[in-house]
Order: C-alpha cells, then structure tokens, then sequence
C-alpha cells in the first residue's frame, strides 16, 4: 500500500471514529429524552422525596401500565415491574381501574366498582367510557384513559386518574423533573464524549505508529544501507517486504548498491588483471633481454672467435629481438583493442567461402610447422556474416598458432568446420594438442595465460593471442569458447550471427 494510501486511510479512520462518536452521542440524547417522555423502562422514574410526580412520569407510568397490560392480558400483578408501579401510584396518589371485556382486573386498593370511573367523570364533567382515549388536565388533576386490543382479540380499558399533578405550567410544575433531565443528560454526553475521545486518542496513537513504522522501518534500512556503503562494504542486500513508495527508493538503492558492487568488483579483477599482465611483460621481456645481453658478452669478450660462431651469435641476437619485436606488436594491439581504439572495418562476407581462402593461406604455413589442416562446410549455399576480413584472420591465424606451439605429435592436426544453426554460423576449430583441464578453459583467453605455470619458455608465445582473438570476436558481436580436457586437444568455437542466407527474403 502507498504512503498516500495510508494516510488516507488512516485519515478516513478518524472522521469515521467521530462520525461513530457522534452518532453514539447523538443516539444517548434521544435515548435520554425518550426515557423522560416516553418510556417504557419504568426503572427510568424516580420517586422524589416530595412524593410529588411530574405530568412526564405520569405519562411514562401510563405507558408501562399500557405494556404489562397486554403481556399479562390484564392482570398486571403477574408482572416483573408492578411492584415498581404500585408504589409510584401508590405515594404519588394515582387511581389506576383496569377491565377486560368489562371485567375489572386491577384496582387500585380502597375503591369499589366504578368508584375510579366517577371520580374520572366528574373531574372531566364528561363520562369518559364515551371515548376509546381520553388525556385530561386541569391545575390539580390529570386523567389518562385508552382502550387496548389484546392478543387473544380482547379489549382493555386502562383508566388512570391523579388529583395532585399541580398546574399545567410545565416549565413551572416539572421543575426538579427539568433538573434531573437535564442532569442526566449531561452526564450522558460527557461520559460518551469522555470514553469516545480516549477511544480516539488510543486509536489514532495506534494508526500514527502503524503508519509511521511502516515508513520508519524501510527508512532505517535505508539509513543502515547507506552507512555500510560509506563504509565500504557493499556485499549485502536490504530486504523490505512493503509495497509503498519508500520500498521503490529502497529498491532503486539495492539497485544501485549492487551496480556498485559489480563495478568495484571488475575494477579489483581489473587491478589484478594489470597486476599479472605487467608481471607477464616484465618477465617476457626480461628473458629476452638476458639472452641478448650474454650473446653480446659473448661477442665482446670473444667466445665467438670465429666468422661462423659470430654469425650464430648475431642471428641468435635477431631472432630473440624479433620475437621481442611480435611481443611488443600484440601488446600494443591488446591495449587498443582494450581502450577500443581499433578501427573496424565490417562488410557483408560470404562466410564459407572466406573461410575456404583463409584456410588455403594457412595451410602452408602450417605445413612448415608440421601440423595438418582440414577444411569442412557443412552449409548448403551462401551465408553471409559482417566481419573485418584483415581483424578475423588474425583471430584464425593466432589460434592455429597456439596449435602449433602445443602439438604433442610430430605431425599435429587442425580440423576447421563451419555450419548453420538457426541465424547462427558456428566455426569449430578443432587441434589434438596437450589440451587444457576443463575447468581452465575459460582462463585461455585471459592475456598471459599459458598452460605452463613456469612460463619456462616465454619466447615460444606471449600469452595474448586468445586474448586478442575474444576482443576482436566480441568486437563483431560475436562469442568465442572453449571446450577441452587434458590429452584431448583443444577445439575453440566461434559464433557469428547470419544477416543474410543468400535469399531475397534475407534469414528465414
């Protein structure tokens, strides 16, 4: 969830929580006002010491005498409240006459038959049994009669008669009544108000902390990500299970930290890289430079003391200065291709019959070294790849070379094949020299690699032809790879991709 979306919820949490407040108030309020006016909760009417009773209880014991009428179908002594009731009528005053179909079932005690009915008649100066509901008042009495359909389809009259409710000034007369109300109804509001604004606080305090730590908990890792990483260490990851905007900053961070990570881990494989390669010339070119010098001491001092051992001498001399000059060449070719200061020259060539040209150069070449070489295609028709023709005959020309220097026969041999696969052209070059361990064959086309850990005879190789080879391959887009295993030869694979396949309609 968003932050946004949180504080709007949270938000909308809180005006919902005092909606609710103010509905529960709102609700109480009511609740009071029925209870003081129309009830049937007879436990809501106190009796004040005064024995005095205002026209809104009067009216409320009325109403519950309407009720335990009709759940006891008249004989309301069985009722769970008419104790209640028979003391309020009693100390207030009030006559109260029940029938059912004419028969009395409750009066009020000292009165006979109709006596209630008189008194009712002549306060009224009207017989009130003409009348289904009767509410009558005058400054010293007040009279009630209805008439109650029962459950089993009988009929009620319920009569209630009080001669002591005073005057109908209600402002006046219900005075202490007015009190109590009011009274209550204030305790009401502020012990709903008081429990519903704890309510609130505790409610908001537990929305404010859910919501801050949820933004607190991903900041902190942020802030622990970003010490490590003033620290310098940048081998871990921050984990964060949110889904808000904060977890999208974190995520970009990791992001980054582990870009930084694989960036300061090239930059150490690269300063190790320079470590090597510096110590590969230093010591390439130190053994040179050593044979030259004791030639030249020899020359000097006059070991060589005849025509024919000083010519030996002094060929020696070139030979090992010209293997230094080739060593110097490809180091300097390694370096730009390295900084990506070689030119390219790419065209559209027909692979196959390229390979067919370069493989006719190279095998007399070979042949001078003892090694044979074999041409397969295995491709019907005409494919064609982008290369620089000058770029990838070197490639060609350095790994027959290293066939050369590792064969372990008299006679040694190179299989070259070219086929298609998919939009692929695959070249296989494949030689039975010493081979490599398996494990090493992706270390051949690091520079200064050679499978002589001694470099026991530097001047045989300068380590950098694979390497040059993988630059100049991937420099087409291309990749090259290795396959082998100790006493089985090294085969070395090469893909370029197909732009065209001799069709109109270009690759299938």
């Amino acid at each position: 969830m968003t932050i946004k979306k949180k504080i709007l919820l949270s938000n909308i949490t809180m005006l919902l929580l005092l909606l609710t407040l103010v509905l529960v108030i709102t609700f109480y309020i009511i609740r009071v006002f029925i209870n003081d006016y129309d009830t049937y909760e007879i436990e809501s009417v106190k009796f004040r010491s005064d024995d005095s009773i205002s026209v809104y209880e009067l009216q409320s014991v009325f109403n519950n005498l309407m009720k335990m009428t009709k759940e006891t179908d008249g004989n309301i002594k069985k009722s769970k409240y008419f104790s209640i009731v028979s003391e309020l009528l009693d100390k207030s005053g009030t006559l109260v006459e029940i029938k059912v179909d004419n028969v009395t079932t409750y009066r009020t005690e000292g009165y006979d038959n109709d006596d209630i009915y008189r008194i009712a008649c002549n306060l009224t100066a009207a017989d009130v049994n003409d009348h289904t509901a009767v509410m009558y008042s005058d400054t010293s009495s007040f009279v009630y009669r209805t008439d109650l359909a029962l459950d089993d389809g009988k009929v009620a009259e319920i009569l209630l008669v009080n001669e002591k409710v005073g005057t109908r000034e209600l402002l006046k007369d219900n005075d202490k009544f007015q009190a109590d109300r009011i009274r209550r109804l204030k305790d009401s509001i502020l012990s709903i108000s008081f429990i519903g604004t704890i309510i609130i606080i505790i409610l908001n305090m537990i929305i404010v902390a859910m919501v801050s730590n949820s933004i607190t908990k991903s900041l902190y890792k942020l802030k622990d990500g970003a010490r490590m990483i003033a620290e310098g260490n940048l081998d871990f990851e921050i984990e964060d299970d949110s889904n808000d905007e904060v977890t999208e900053v974190i995520q970009t961070f990791d992001f980054m930290r582990r870009k930084l990570y694989e960036s300061t881990m090239n930059q150490r494989r690269q300063e190790e890289h320079k470590k090597e390669m510096i110590a590969g010339i230093s010591h390439d070119l130190r053994t040179p430079l050593t044979s030259i010098k004791g030639y030249v001491a020899g020359l000097i001092d006059g070991i060589a003391d005849s025509p024919e051992k000083q010519q030996q001498y002094l060929t020696t001399i070139y030979n090992t200065a010209e293997e230094m000059g080739n060593l110097v060449d490809e180091l300097f070719l390694f370096s730009k291709l390295d900084l990506d200061r070689v030119a390219f020259n790419f065209e559209k060539t027909d692979i196959v019959e390229y390979l067919s040209f370069c493989c006719d150069d190279l095998m007399f070449s070979l042949e001078k070294r003892n090694v044979v070489l074999t041409f397969t295609n295995l491709i019907k028709g005409k494919v064609y790849v982008d290369i620089d023709k000058n770029q990838f005959s070197r490639v060609l020309l350095n790994i027959a070379d290293n066939t050369a220097k590792y064969k372990v026969n008299e006679i040694g041999r190179l299989d070259i094949s070219v086929e298609k696969e998919d939009d692929i052209v695959r070249i296989e070059l494949k030689d039975d020299g010493v081979g490599v361990p398996a494990h090493d064959t992706e270390k051949i086309f690091d520079s200064f690699y050679r499978n002589d850990p001694a470099r026991t005879n530097p001047v045989s190789g300068s380590g950098l032809g694979l390497a040059i080879a993988r630059q100049i391959i991937e420099a087409h887009n291309g990749k090259i790879y290795a396959r082998s295993n100790v006493g089985e030869g090294l085969t070395i694979i090469i893909e370029l991709k197909i732009i065209d396949n001799g069709n109109k309609e270009g690759i299938e």
